[in-house]
């Protein structure tokens, strides 16, 4: 084996795991893929590709589209519990960021998925940090008055919105 051949064989799983490194994708290129994602309905896609950017070092603005689309990813597929948790982690790490706005718009996403119990907590979770918001106690009152569903009538009750 000539030395030239015997450079080459040693640098090769160099070269090689180099190339890899370089083909990493940023968190930046994870936030486009997980928002195309989560344009194309393939929710489970969208957390995927969300969480992998977070592993990252996104920067903060990154960061912060990364959790937003975890946070509608989960709410749009219908898991209630994640969507709660994500909420949650949001509220306790961004306080200054998480509105009651963020609330309103995951109860609707969650009622849209079928999850009107779920969207009831999600409304509770946003009164219980906005008290005196409006379209959040509006939100609740109209689910206590037009309120249909067994389970969301349940929710309703065993959280102190209907006697």
């Amino acid at each position: 084996m000539s030395l030239l051949q015997s450079t080459l064989k040693r640098g090769l799983p160099l070269l090689l795991l180099l190339g890899l490194y370089g083909c990493e994708r940023s968190s930046a290129d994870r936030l486009v893929e997980a928002r195309e994602a989560l344009a194309a309905s393939a929710y489970a896609d969208a957390i995927t590709a969300a969480e992998a950017g977070l592993t990252g070092k996104p920067d903060e603005v990154t960061l912060w589209g990364l959790e937003l689309v975890v946070l509608e990813a989960q709410a749009r597929a219908g898991n209630t519990e994640q969507t709660q948790g994500q909420l949650a982690k949001l509220a306790a790490s961004y306080p200054q960021r998480i509105s009651a706005a963020d609330y309103s718009s995951t109860a609707q996403l969650l009622q849209a998925a079928d999850q009107k119990p779920g969207a009831i907590e999600v409304l509770d979770m946003g009164v219980k940090r906005f008290p005196q918001d409006t379209v959040l106690t509006q939100m609740i009152a109209e689910s206590v008055a037009t309120g249909n569903d067994p389970e969301e009538l349940q929710m309703l009750r065993s959280l102190g919105y209907i006697e």
